[in-house]
């Protein structure tokens, strides 16, 4: 059994007490990191303490602590767009959609009867990372390809049998750009992608929730500096940076070398931030001495104007702002290889209540999962 704290029950109970996060920490003799920690679903407080705390928030054991089967428990990824962080109601939210999607595996194509192969020790420090993308270049044949496009991503993740996800989360920085849902049990993957980022943000999220798929038992800051850390290194290896960096030292005016960040990053259709920080990794790990790039201010307000030079996939794919019920669930096979609509299709036609677990799953308004219930159930 996995035992973890119940945040929401503890978090309910601390205003009612009188107390904040630092107040719980003075009262039961700990560090506010810990509490911290406890909150986040880091770690769990050790039997002595989960007393104290019950003592003072008016708690049971058992409205503190959540005891669920190993395999019941679906392993989440959420990243926001920019830097907005992600908050723990957000990975609950996520869990929920995992419980879902477990009524949708028997709709899925039979499963092959071997597993897909995963990383067995996966770790974030430069060298590993750059072996392990060393490693999947040359899986998905990509040795002598300069640039790794959305094809070669998609393949992979249909070796790895990820179940991609097209989703319309909308294009504004408050929406969420991709979902990894692992679940144990059955060994599946789903791989939410937001249609509505534009295609460098979309590439580098493929990228990232593909390094996901790679280690799926990662959860937490570790799984995501590692995801992170694979799509920079899958997308603009070291070898690059090297060559780069040499080219650039040549140039002595900070301008140009942004330029030149920028027509590279164009060529590989990634953000010249991903190059940037491709360079100063390559830096730190070789005991270069950092090239003069520009305050981070200046060269991120550049970034920005870069990526809204391109369409968001949603434009690329559908020609339009917001698809037709049709194309919509047509794009899961002709974009992506994927089965995820086939599988709905046939939960539709099975099962009541389709349009409220479209609504559930997909985020998508109740009427726009109306619409899309009746294209599926034809």
């Amino acid at each position: 059994m996995i035992k973890s704290l119940n945040v929401r029950a503890v978090e309910e109970a601390l205003p009612r007490a009188g107390l904040n996060q630092a107040g719980l920490a003075k009262k039961i003799g700990v560090s506010r990191e810990s509490v911290s920690k406890w909150l986040k679903g880091e770690a769990i407080p050790q039997p002595d303490k989960l007393l104290r705390i019950g003592m003072l928030l008016g708690l049971a054991f058992e409205q503190m602590v959540v005891t669920a089967l190993p395999e019941a428990v679906p392993v989440v990824s959420f990243r926001h767009k920019a830097a907005r962080k992600t908050k723990d109601v957000h990975l609950d939210n996520a869990r929920e959609t995992g419980e879902l999607l477990k009524r949708l595996v028997k709709y899925l194509p039979e499963a092959p009867l071997t597993q897909a192969p995963v990383l067995k020790e996966p770790r974030s420090d430069y060298d590993y990372v750059q072996r392990v993308a060393t490693d999947i270049r040359k899986e998905m044949g990509l040795e002598d390809k300069a640039v790794v496009d959305f094809k070669d991503l998609i393949a992979k993740f249909n070796r790895l049998h990820a179940v991609i996800v097209p989703a319309l989360w909308g294009a504004q920085e408050q929406h969420g750009n991709a979902l990894n849902i692992y679940l144990p049990d059955s060994g599946v993957t789903w791989v939410f992608l937001n249609l509505d980022s534009n295609a460098v943000d979309f590439k580098f999220w493929m990228a990232h929730e593909l390094g996901h798929s790679l280690a799926p038992s990662l959860g937490g800051e570790e799984g995501e500096s590692f995801a992170d850390a694979f799509a920079q290194a899958l997308l603009y290896p070291d070898a690059k940076a090297s060559l780069l960096r040499t080219r650039l030292a040549a140039v002595a005016n900070v301008g140009l070398r942004i330029n030149r960040i920028h027509d590279e990053a164009k060529a590989h259709v990634i953000s010249p931030y991903t190059v940037r920080l491709a360079l100063q990794a390559y830096e730190k790990t070789n005991g270069l001495e950092p090239l003069d790039l520009g305050a981070v201010g200046p060269f991120m307000g550049s970034v920005k104007t870069f990526c809204k030079s391109f369409k968001t996939v949603t434009q690329a794919l559908f020609k339009a702002e917001v698809p037709k019920p049709a194309d919509y669930s047509a794009c899961g096979h002709e974009a992506f290889g994927s089965s995820f609509f086939d599988a709905l299709a046939a939960f539709c036609k099975a099962e009541e209540g389709c349009e409220h677990y479209l609504h559930q799953i997909l985020g998508l308004p109740l009427s726009d999962s109306k619409a899309l219930a009746e294209v599926l159930r034809q």
